[in-house]
């Protein structure tokens, strides 16, 4: 029995590698950000506007049956938002190497090299930029935003559509991005998150 349960256990090992297909690729979008959480409003006193802003960077999918991959992805995304009154513009930055870890589901279409998926995953994010901008009468002044975290947690969750091109596939996807955790470090922090609607084009070269 036990030398059965090892034999299976082989096979569908071997299948499972057998089957693999992997690609690298390139990525790049736009975000519309913007700041939620429920003292989102005390920033200044009314919601604040969304933001938009540019992601870039590398993707690696690993497809390991005809339905399923798992895409870790590492990129540059800047976050943040706008409020304007009286004439003063406002601007926040907010920048972030990100980390996902997403799950896909490729939806199988009978007869079409069309691959339609949706996904979601955990990411983390390092930041690497968190300013403020005030612009009044042609002048401005920044100052950067204390007692703010270095990390920064999301789900992502969303889908997308791939095309054969060449030995590879080319592809559009839209993604929301819900931030999990305040941003705000200090001693008594506020209800401060991150929200990214993402737009993204890629191209995934195949590795096999």
């Amino acid at each position: 029995m036990k030398k059965l349960f090892i034999l299976f256990s082989v096979l569908f090992l071997f299948s499972f590698v057998s089957y693999a297909q992997m690609q690298a690729g390139l990525k790049a979008g736009l975000n519309i950000a913007n700041i939620g959480g429920s003292d989102a409003d005390e920033l200044v006193g009314q919601s604040l506007d969304s933001k938009t802003a540019f992601a870039g960077g590398v993707f690696f999918m690993y497809q390991f049956s005809d339905m399923f991959a798992i895409q870790p992805e590492a990129y540059y995304s800047m976050k943040g938002a706008t409020y304007s009154v009286s004439g003063a513009d406002l601007t926040i930055s907010l920048d972030y190497i990100e980390i996902p870890l997403l799950l896909k589901f490729i939806i199988p279409i009978e007869g079409s090299n069309i691959r339609p998926s949706i996904f979601a995953g955990p990411a983390i994010g390092f930041n690497t930029t968190h300013k403020m901008k005030v612009e009044y009468s042609g002048t401005s002044a920044e100052m950067d935003i204390p007692d703010t975290k270095s990390t920064d947690f999301s789900l992502a969750f969303g889908g997308g559509i791939g095309f054969p091109v060449g030995s590879g596939e080319l592809g559009v996807d839209i993604r929301y991005i819900l931030g999990l955790s305040t941003i705000d470090d200090s001693s008594d922090p506020w209800d401060i998150k991150n929200n990214v609607i993402n737009f993204n084009l890629y191209y995934g070269f195949s590795l096999k």
